[in-house]
């Protein structure tokens, strides 16, 4: 009968919710004072003093208004929590304030035993503790009430009810447990966590386990899903963590990251199932504003391959560092339609001052006619070019128009910001561009020639960079994608070789970095994105198909749902991708952020290999192209077969 009154009052209005409160602290004042006043004097002790109950007005008057001020009254009862104690104290010390001074100030009296007296002063800091229990316990126990009556809601015919643990016996399980209680379609059973100092005690009404007592839970059918609360682990203990509960064939779910969230507090509605990016998600180091800021605000920026996975990424980023204006340059109409679209909504969350215009063109980077225009019609003093054909394969078998976008775009673009004089030009390279075996990363590794020689020129004022990184997450034609769209079709996932491994980084975190390192560009340096270590792409496979709730099938487990299928090295891979083509490498102001010393041409040196390469490009002559980019590059392939000696000699 009581949770029905309950739920049915959950429904009224704000201002009657409001009434009711206000009328329970009224009440809790006047008994608090009364029971001030009959510990105090040892007896049960109704004043009669029309000063005593002026005194009192005075005092709930004051209660109140400091309750308001404090924002006691817009608190959400149902998550009512120990954060809120503070404001019923101050609102409580308020009230028993007030009557202090009254009675001071007024020197009241009082009849007492026969005797007028003067109202004892101690009265009002016994009367400040009864208060303040009363206030708090009574909220307490209105949130207890709407949370058991919420969780009395029947649950959604045919949904049973979910048996879970929350793994993280820290604030942010602690958050979603209190979520968890008010849903009826979950049960919480347990908690886990690595640390012994807590193994075996309780939180939140669940026993807290160890790890190692998992396997019993999930084989005794006491649970069906995991909730992952660490959100501020190392990428180690996710990792551990993660391949402990998917080798249990339990559903596992995550919490975001603290930066996903707004505020700390995490519900069951946050919870999402765990994605490739939280295996790979690495220990947080905090970006260096000032640097971003520095290259960025009250600029004119262009971005070429604005539409693509990074060149986007680097628009929404910059967006938010307030440049003046910003260019998005790309060939495909739909994918710079998206982007553009995207960028007008984020900046209509920004202040009105801060957001920039945004101008999107249609065009091909070697229309130089059209680059040059565009940069004086816009004002742009600032590229970030970020365009270029990627996939390895594909280019094997289009060499022509590969080098002639990876190599000529980007002397163009390059010319064209030396003879505006631009402030900043920066260049988003590869690792495949490392010792390159493929058309793609030779041609990336031309471009990074070009940047060099025209940095190290001396006759200009522009700011030329270069940023190398590996692969990123979820990148269109990424491995990621097309793992994810064979899983889904069952199989088999297609691995070119057991032992290839790959960097990977997610899109935020390498667009972050590169804009980062493009402000430390002084003279055309190499700077290289720190990957972390190699994954086996074996692995990756491997453990996408259990966070997809199914199990690999090999010699080991024939019964297994999805196969995976060696297909062999396509043409131009190599069986592992490195970052610098030297040894040598320094140290920047970031602690992510390296720089490589490496060999560069100069300019006067590299233009006629530039114009034998155009030339076998507008003969369309693959095997000369490949032909001219080896004579480019014989300098690193001779340092290549110099090092593999040493390396057989030592």
């Amino acid at each position: 009968m009581m949770l029905k009154l309950i739920r049915a009052m959950t429904g009224i209005r704000r201002r009657q919710k409001l009434a009711i409160l206000v009328a329970h602290d009224v009440l809790v004042m006047v008994l608090a004072l009364w029971a001030a006043f009959s510990v105090r004097l040892g007896e049960i002790f109704f004043p009669n003093n029309i000063g005593v109950f002026a005194a009192a007005l005075v005092s709930i008057i004051a209660g109140l208004l400091a309750l308001q001020q404090f924002k006691v009254y817009r608190i959400v009862l149902r998550y009512f929590d120990m954060r809120t104690v503070s404001r019923i104290l101050f609102g409580a010390a308020v009230a028993a304030g007030a009557w202090v001074i009254t009675v001071y100030f007024a020197r009241l009296t009082m009849v007492f035993s026969g005797v007028q007296i003067l109202i004892p002063r101690s009265v009002g800091f016994i009367y400040c503790g009864f208060l303040f229990t009363g206030l708090f316990m009574g909220r307490y126990i209105m949130s207890l009430l709407i949370r058991e009556a919420e969780s009395g809601v029947p649950r959604v015919s045919g949904r049973p009810e979910t048996k879970i643990a929350i793994y993280g016996a820290n604030a942010a399980g602690l958050s979603l447990a209190d979520s968890v209680r008010s849903d009826p379609h979950f049960r919480l059973c347990a908690f886990v966590d690595d640390d012994p100092a807590v193994q075996g005690q309780f939180l939140a009404g669940a026993r807290i386990y160890a790890p190692e007592d998992l396997p019993r839970l999930a084989g005794d059918g006491a649970l069906d899903e995991v909730f992952l609360a660490i959100p501020k682990a190392t990428r180690a203990q996710r990792l551990a963590a993660i391949s402990r509960l998917t080798e249990l064939n339990l559903k596992v779910k995550t919490v975001p990251a603290p930066e996903e969230l707004v505020s700390g507090r995490f519900m069951v509605s946050d919870v999402r199932p765990i994605e490739v990016n939280d295996l790979l998600r690495r220990d947080t180091v905090e970006p260096l504003h000032n640097l971003v800021q520095s290259a960025v605000e009250g600029r004119a920026i262009l971005v070429t391959g604005a539409g693509g996975s990074i060149g986007s990424e680097i628009c929404r980023q910059i967006l938010h560092a307030r440049p003046r204006r910003l260019v998005l340059f790309d060939h495909s109409e739909f994918a710079l339609y998206s982007i553009e679209q995207q960028l007008s909504e984020l900046a209509h969350g920004l202040p009105e001052h801060a957001r920039p215009e945004i101008i999107p063109v249609i065009g091909s980077m070697l229309d130089e006619q059209l680059v040059r225009s565009v940069v004086r019609r816009t004002g742009v003093d600032t590229i970030y070019h970020a365009a270029a054909y990627k996939h390895v394969p594909l280019l094997e078998y289009n060499e022509v128009i590969g080098v002639q976008n990876n190599v000529v775009g980007t002397l163009l673009l390059a010319r064209v910001a030396v003879e505006e004089k631009l402030t900043r030009f920066t260049m988003i390279s590869t690792d495949k561009a490392v010792r390159p075996e493929s058309i793609m990363g030779a041609s990336k590794r031309v471009a990074e020639l070009i940047i060099q020689a025209l940095a190290n020129s001396g006759m200009h004022p522009t700011l030329f960079s270069i940023v190398r990184f590996g692969n990123v997450l979820d990148s269109s034609g990424s491995v990621v994608q097309r793992f994810r769209a064979q899983i889904k079709n069952g199989g088999p996932i297609t691995v070119t070789h057991p032992d290839v491994t790959r960097f990977f980084m997610s899109i935020p975190e390498a667009t972050q970095l590169v804009l980062q390192a493009s402000a430390m560009a002084s003279k055309g340096e190499v700077f290289v994105l720190d990957m972390g270590e190699p994954i086996r792409v074996a692995d990756l496979a491997k453990h996408m198909v259990s966070l997809s709730g199914m199990s690999v099938r090999d010699g080991d487990n024939p019964a297994g749902d999805i196969e995976i299928a060696y297909v062999g090295l396509r043409p131009g891979e190599k069986l592992y991708e490195e970052l610098f083509i030297g040894e040598d490498a320094q140290e920047t102001a970031h602690p992510r952020i390296k720089m490589a010393n490496e060999r560069h041409m100069p300019y006067d040196q590299l233009l006629p290999h530039l114009d034998a390469l155009a030339a076998a490009i507008e003969a369309n002559d693959p095997q000369k192209v490949r032909q001219k980019l080896l004579e480019l590059l014989a300098p690193d392939r001779l340092a290549n077969a110099i090092r593999a000696e040493e390396a057989a000699l030592g």
